[in-house]
């Protein structure tokens, strides 16, 4: 019970950490477009279309092929990977960003990922915190304290409702995270699990919601950077090289890319448009990174 699961394929530590590279660069790209201004204003329900639409296509051949794994896999884990990182878990998320800054978003959800797992696998899963991962996991949220100090010193009309919705959404991933190891799926089943779980509640809201679709206005010029940076980025490319680490390194190492997400994020704002961050966003930056590396530590 101690232990993390071994998968009966052999694991690679280096594709681990490539998988884990590349869901960084993801991720922080991500949410550097959206926190400079490169966000369309659509409602979450619209963005989930952009985020499973893509995935419908491209795993139905997966979801044929490999139908047996899915009949025989865990129901339970399943369930709670759609929860975790699919419809659901984009609804809260976009909520959270509707209510408080996105660069906080960006911060709070993939930061507080590493924290959130160990804490419910030591919880629900027995096993144990080692003494320098606690160590590491309290620098991290330090860091993430530090890098949010400014908005939390000038707050602004929900600042603090967002902060909510988006711990409630970093909870909700956490439980992903464990969930796909324990399903036994392999990364790109555990990627077509989440979409397919996800498009009978994005057709069910839709329809309750029954207006016009803001997409239809939206020019291609607005409509294709979103549609490349949810359905391909976020909904394809870092779901299936996160689980892809997740696989090979295990839930609590794979999670810690995400306290370097924010890292990733600012230095590259840094880099191509020249932001002069705060003292106490580099303060933050240095302990999430030292964090990170002293959580890693065998």
């Amino acid at each position: 019970m101690h232990n993390e699961p071994v998968h009966d394929e052999h694991r690679s530590p280096t594709l681990g950490v490539i998988a884990l590279a590349v869901t960084v660069l993801v991720w922080s790209g991500f949410f550097l477009s959206l926190r400079f201004g490169a966000k369309i204003d659509l409602p979450p329900l619209e963005i989930a279309i952009l985020r499973f639409g893509p995935g419908t296509l491209i795993f139905l051949p997966i979801a044929i092929r490999h139908r047996r794994r899915f009949l025989n896999a865990p129901r339970l884990p399943m369930a709670l990977m759609v929860l975790g990182s699919g419809f659901p878990y984009l609804m809260v998320a976009g909520t959270g960003m509707s209510l408080a800054p996105v660069a906080d978003g960006s911060t709070i959800l993939p930061g507080l990922n590493p924290v959130f797992v160990s804490l419910i696998g030591f919880w629900l899963l027995r096993r144990p915190i080692p003494r320098t991962r606690r160590l590491g996991l309290g620098l991290i949220l330090a860091g993430i304290g530090l890098l949010l100090s400014h908005s939390i010193m000038n707050p602004t009309l929900g600042l603090l409702e967002g902060y909510v919705v988006f711990v409630v959404a970093g909870l909700m991933w956490a439980t992903f995270t464990l969930a796909f190891e324990k399903s036994g799926l392999r990364p790109i089943e555990g990627a077509a699990v989440v979409t397919f779980g996800s498009l009978p509640l994005l057709v069910g809201a839709l329809l309750w919601r029954g207006t016009p679709l803001q997409l239809m206005d939206l020019g291609l010029d607005s409509l294709i950077p979103m549609f490349v940076a949810q359905g391909i980025g976020v909904g394809l490319l870092s779901t299936i090289a996160y689980t892809t680490a997740v696989r090979h390194l295990g839930a609590n190492r794979a999670a810690m890319a995400g306290a370097l997400t924010p890292v990733v994020s600012t230095v590259l704002a840094i880099v191509l448009l020249s932001e002069h961050p705060f003292p106490t966003t580099l303060a933050g930056m240095a302990i999430i990174i030292a964090g990170v590396a002293l959580s890693n530590r065998r």
